[in-house]
């Protein structure tokens, strides 16, 4: 018979059940992440993808195989993990602004991606799939102004909605193995390279909804209003590569293992796209009558369905280092960088900016940690750092920011599996900055501080999905 701490099980259950109504309740009351004013250019704010392991990271995605995660932004780790995977997220966003000597803060919370594997134990081959935020506008600016003939005036821009990405994949794993010297005069077999394949298939969808308003406090003139929608969508393909290999290992005359260290490499590649979307906008003149805003005069109205434009190519390229020991610890040292060009399609998507904005090419720069102490069970510690170049520039200057992150993957306890949650925070700026990276005075400056909270969940491991019956 077999038996099992009934305490430890309801710890889990309740721990399970406190996350899935967090994120019910996070889907409900949350519709922007990082609401910022920048997100009012091109197709908004990106949302990374990456999942919470690799954010608390830094970002690091390309090289990275951790067997109990889901590492969405690389479709070929899916062959390194072990076993049937489920992961999510959620987080919280508070979001300074200061401009001169004028400051906001924004709370707000969000859900991160939902992503899945299907994996037999020991096989080669897995699918994934899974959606994700892709981008995301929320601002509400305004501004007053005097005119000489009319009086005040106050200018208001706002934006909500953002789009999304669902994906479906496939990874294969090819492994090789040999003998290494055991003591002096034995040797064992060991796992002593890897190479991973995968491939996604990914849809790009969703609608951002913009207004400005242009209010003349004197009620004997007209106000305006600028109401546009766009409802977008692309289909992409995504391809990745991660390749491992021992340099080196030790183990004693018993066959015991002593040490190792083994290098890590990967990248990924996503196609140009084409971009489907459905433009809307309406002009109108519109009049307070009775505390209610009543359209006057319609003076301009555009329509065009299926208007064409493209999505960049984007590249990744990463290194990772990893050193074992015998007493159970593991350190990991990973950098990897992006670069996703706007500027060689802008001539097809230019009318998604506005004012003094334009395109300008996306990179990023990640580097990230992880350590686990020999004595500490399956705790792993993470830390990161990122740089960001965004495709938005403003006046000649490139929107940038930089990212630190820190966080905590354990394992459920109780849960007889590979389950595990993830706990971290990030810490960064974004402004406006020269050629030589200084931030611009009287400009917007933002200071992001998130909270996030994670689970991946695998299978009881006593049920061997995928995997055939001996008897029946």
């Amino acid at each position: 018979m077999l038996y099992y701490n009934q305490l430890k099980a309801f710890k889990l259950r309740a721990s399970i059940t406190a996350f899935m109504c967090l994120l019910i309740v996070n889907l409900c009351l949350s519709q922007d992440s990082e609401p910022s004013p920048w997100s009012r250019f091109g197709l908004g704010l990106n949302v990374p993808s990456y999942s919470l392991p690799q954010q608390l990271m830094g970002g690091v995605s390309a090289p990275i195989m951790i067997g109990n995660v889901i590492n969405p932004e690389q479709p070929a780790s899916a062959a390194g993990c072990t076993t049937t995977l489920f992961q999510s997220s959620v987080y919280g966003s508070r979001n300074g602004m200061n401009e001169g000597d004028s400051s906001t803060t924004a709370i707000t919370g969000n859900m991160g991606a939902f992503n899945l594997v299907v994996k037999k134990p020991g096989g080669k081959n897995a699918v994934m799939f899974g959606m994700h935020p892709y981008s995301s506008k929320g601002y509400n600016l305004s501004r007053t102004l005097t005119d000489d003939v009319v009086g005040d005036i106050i200018e208001r821009y706002q934006g909500s909605g953002g789009t999304a990405k669902s994906y479906i994949g496939f990874a294969h794993a090819f492994r090789g193995r040999k003998w290494v010297k055991a003591g002096k005069t034995d040797s064992v077999m060991i796992a002593s390279s890897s190479l991973y394949l995968g491939g996604q298939v990914n849809y790009l969808f969703g609608e951002v909804m913009q207004q400005s308003r242009l209010d003349i406090q004197d009620i004997t003139y007209l106000d305006y209003r600028a109401s546009t929608s766009m409802r977008h969508r692309s289909l992409g393909g995504l391809f990745g590569i991660q390749a491992l290999k021992v340099l080196g290992s030790k183990y004693d005359d018993e066959k015991n293992f002593i040490r190792s260290t083994t290098l890590y490499l990967g990248g990924t590649y996503a196609t140009t796209n084409t971009l489907l979307t459905d433009y809307e906008k309406i002009v109108e003149t519109v009049q307070l009558l009775s505390s209610v805003e009543t359209p006057i005069d319609t003076t301009s109205y555009i329509n065009i369905l299926n208007k064409e434009g493209q999505i960049p190519s984007k590249w990744t390229a990463g290194v990772g280092i990893a050193f074992e020991s015998k007493s159970g610890s593991r350190l990991l040292l990973s950098a990897d960088m992006m670069q996703e060009d706007w500027t060689s399609v802008a001539d097809n998507i230019d009318d998604l900016m506005e004012g003094n904005s334009e395109w300008a090419k996306a990179n990023r720069l990640s580097l990230g940690m992880s350590f686990k102490p020999g004595s500490s069970g399956n705790r792993i510690y993470k830390a990161g750092f990122s740089m960001e170049d965004y495709p938005v520039s403003y006046e000649g200057y490139q929107l940038s920011g930089w990212k630190v992150a820190g966080g905590l993957t354990f394992p459920l306890e109780g849960s007889r599996s590979n389950s595990s949650l993830h706990i971290g925070v990030e810490f960064g700026q974004r402004s406006l900055k020269d050629v030589d990276g200084i931030v611009l005075d009287n400009t917007l400056q933002e200071s992001i501080f998130n909270f996030h909270l994670g689970v991946s969940l695998a299978p009881f491991f006593k049920n061997l999905w995928l995997t055939p019956k001996l008897y029946d």
